[in-house]
């Protein structure tokens, strides 16, 4: 506990300070010369790139909120931070229906997250990520579709993303397919499932550093052959496969996180929780 205690005080100056991002600028052949973006130099570039390319906007009515998530997203890097804002717009207006009434009040949305699409872990894991986990037997096909499971995930990432430590830290996903059946699998459109990852990869301003699956079937690892050619090198290899061994997910998450449905030695997780939390959060209440 004393290395992730000087792990997490290290990252908190990080977080603090801001100086994370890279440049590389040209010195001679052998010795390029480095200079670190700090917050404020990558935030005053963004805003002059943002109003040379139709987006002034952004840069003048005090988003400097909005904007510094493309920069954690992108760390610091300007340039790269406005191609993701570029796909950002491009990506809701190519999919409008997707976006509308995107809040945990809509009754889809919210039967989704109640049966845990996602359920979000309180405790961090040692990287000081969000731990994200969908046990995905119980997806009531009959009640919503794939479709509203991306939505309600898009909520719960864009409620996440407020905070500051989170767009610095990203997040981990834990997709648990215990118990999934080859009926459930079938309403699952390789071709929307491709849009919608397509979208998280390139198109959403979080760090999504790495999705696990436990006990995947076989019909599992057949569509993911279909869609992972569509998806980039970067993002396949942050898809770890355990099967049904539970200990290398162990070697990932510290058992003191998890609950006890993933081996951990938390209770259950009550899939309501994150619901009761979007929601209190959304009035401004506690519920």
């Amino acid at each position: 506990m004393a290395e992730y205690a000087e792990y997490r005080q290290n990252n908190m100056d990080n977080v603090l300070n801001y100086n994370y991002g890279v440049e590389l600028f040209p010195g001679s052949s052998h010795n390029p010369v480095i200079k670190k973006n700090t917050r404020e130099e990558a935030l005053i570039k963004l805003k002059k790139l943002l109003r040379i390319n139709g987006f002034a906007f952004l840069a003048e009515n005090n988003k400097e909120a909005f904007i510094m998530m493309f920069l954690y997203a992108r760390k610091m890097n300007e340039n790269n931070a406005l191609g993701l804002i570029q796909n950002y717009y491009q990506f809701r207006r190519e999919h409008d229906l997707w976006f509308r009434r995107l809040e945990p009040f809509d009754p889809k949305i919210q039967m989704a997250i109640q049966d845990g699409f996602p359920s979000v872990l309180s405790n961090l894991d040692r990287r000081s990520r969000r731990v994200l986990f969908m046990v995905c037997s119980q997806w009531n096909t009959e009640r919503y579709c794939l479709l509203t499971i991306y939505r309600a995930l898009l909520v719960s990432l864009e409620h996440l993303i407020q905070d500051v430590n989170t767009q610095y830290n990203g997040f981990v996903f834990i997709v648990d397919w215990t118990n999934f059946t080859a009926r459930q699998t079938m309403n699952i459109s390789p071709r929307l499932l491709h849009v919608m990852l397509q979208g998280l990869q390139d198109c959403f301003p979080a760090k999504i550093k790495a999705v696990h699956f436990i006990n995947q079937p076989w019909y599992i690892d057949g569509l993911m052959s279909v869609v992972k050619p569509f998806l980039k090198e970067k993002t396949k290899n942050k898809i770890i496969l355990h099967g049904l061994n539970l200990n290398t997910l162990h070697e990932y998450f510290p058992r003191d996180i998890l609950p006890s449905e993933l081996g951990g030695e938390q209770p259950p997780y009550d899939s309501r929780t994150w619901l009761k939390s979007l929601l209190g959060s959304s009035l401004g209440v506690d519920l």
